[in-house]
């Protein structure tokens, strides 16, 4: 845990592959469910077999119950992005937004509709924030003027 500005934050760890199916991946995180919605993630935003077999993965209570049941953030592979499957409160699976910059990735004290901020770290050292919308997911602030271009251009819909 770190303190920024004044706010208590933690840092996420990606420590484990997506690809190696092994004892390292709870069943939980390895559903029909959660395979369905990284394909279509795959196929929306154009990623390789190779940005999959190379995402590292974490997992993290993101603000839904059940707590014992987390969500899941992908690393993807040589890109400055990240991928979010979220559950529910009744704990269905669904897309859970993007995140672009770097690690660290803090998830925040702060919440926005019920669920924290989370922070990434831009390529001039700098922070860039993530809230969650109900309709697309965790996404940069609109505002974020440290964005790269390529994150602009998702977030403006012509990627």
């Amino acid at each position: 845990m770190a303190f920024e500005g004044g706010k208590v934050t933690e840092d996420l760890a990606f420590e484990r592959r997506f690809s190696e199916y092994g004892s390292g991946v709870q069943p939980e995180e390895r559903t029909q469910e959660i395979l369905d919605v990284v394909e279509d993630f795959m196929h929306r935003w154009g990623y390789s077999v190779r940005n999959l077999i190379g995402a590292e993965l974490t997992v993290e209570h993101l603000g839904s119950r059940p707590e014992e049941v987390p969500d899941l953030i992908f690393r993807m592979a040589a890109l400055d992005y990240f991928e979010i499957v979220i559950r529910g409160s009744n704990g269905a699976v669904s897309y859970g937004g993007w995140l672009t910059g770097t690690l660290p990735v803090k998830v925040s004290c702060e919440h926005v509709n019920g669920r924290p901020v989370l922070l990434t770290t831009s390529r001039d050292g700098g922070q860039i924030r993530h809230a969650f919308d109900p309709l697309t997911g965790y996404r940069p602030d609109s505002e974020a003027l440290n964005l790269p271009l390529h994150a602009a251009r998702r977030l403006s819909g012509s990627a």
